[in-house]
């Protein structure tokens, strides 16, 4: 049986270390929420959480499983995702590179106009377009990042979903959580030991964790920059979806 599998496990932790084991001037719900922030940080800041959504489109009020078109191009991120990762996004089975609207008006100002089966796609706010119109019936694969299960959810879920790669880094709620707590007692100094900026115990070993889940830095930055809603695949001759 793994260690600090559960969020009850993680709040006895949590005051070992301050040393209060039983609720007095931190209450069990207040180091519950501190550690929600906490699953809820490493999750975002590492792209955690991998998941598929797949959805139908149409051109009414969408049901489960599906998907409203707007303004003929563009429908909503799913609920939960973040962003989008390497797996990218599929039309009808075709993969669509990623581009932006500014890159599609510079190379066809009438690009709105335009039908055909999409090619790329891009992103605006929460929204995610595509360079022709969609039609209701075709489907759309969307490969991404979303939010961990809360750890307050009536399940009890472990930290992190249950990635068994996590397991040794469920730590890590715990520091943040124990910073917080010193935090709510106006102990900055002790704060800063766990949470300054960089260079605070949670901070490091968030880096060290970084570091363990991605074979490399270059892994990494494909990741990331695949996720930013300006970046688009840069092209060459002779193939430009290269």
């Amino acid at each position: 049986m793994s260690i600090l599998a559960d969020e009850d496990a993680l709040v006895t932790d949590v005051r070992d270390l301050i040393n209060e084991t039983t609720a007095n001037f931190w209450t069990d719900a207040f180091i519950k929420r501190q550690l929600e922030k906490a699953h809820q940080i490493l999750s975002t800041r590492l792209r955690m959480i991998h998941n598929l959504w797949t959805a139908t489109l149409v051109t009414g009020t969408p049901g489960d499983g599906e998907a409203k078109i707007i303004d003929d191009r563009e429908i909503r991120f799913p609920a939960n995702c973040m962003a989008i990762d390497d797996g990218g996004i599929y039309y009808n089975d075709d993969r669509c590179s990623p581009t932006t609207i500014g890159r599609l008006k510079s190379i066809d100002e009438d690009w709105l106009d335009r039908t055909g089966t999409p090619t790329e796609y891009y992103l605006r706010g929460d929204m995610i377009g595509f360079n022709r119109k969609i039609s209701a019936s075709d489907t759309v694969r969307i490969y991404g990042t979303g939010l961990p299960t809360e750890l307050s959810d009536e399940t009890d879920p472990a930290p992190f979903d249950g990635d068994y790669r996590t397991v040794g880094y469920r730590e890590l709620l715990v520091d943040y959580a124990v910073g917080m707590c010193w935090k709510k007692k106006r102990d900055l100094k002790t704060y800063a030991f766990y949470l300054a900026p960089k260079v605070g115990v949670f901070w490091q070993k968030l880096e060290e964790m970084r570091e363990d889940l991605f074979v490399s830095e270059e892994e990494f930055e494909l990741m990331s920059e695949s996720n930013i809603s300006h970046f688009y695949r840069r092209t060459r001759f002779p193939n430009w979806n290269e």
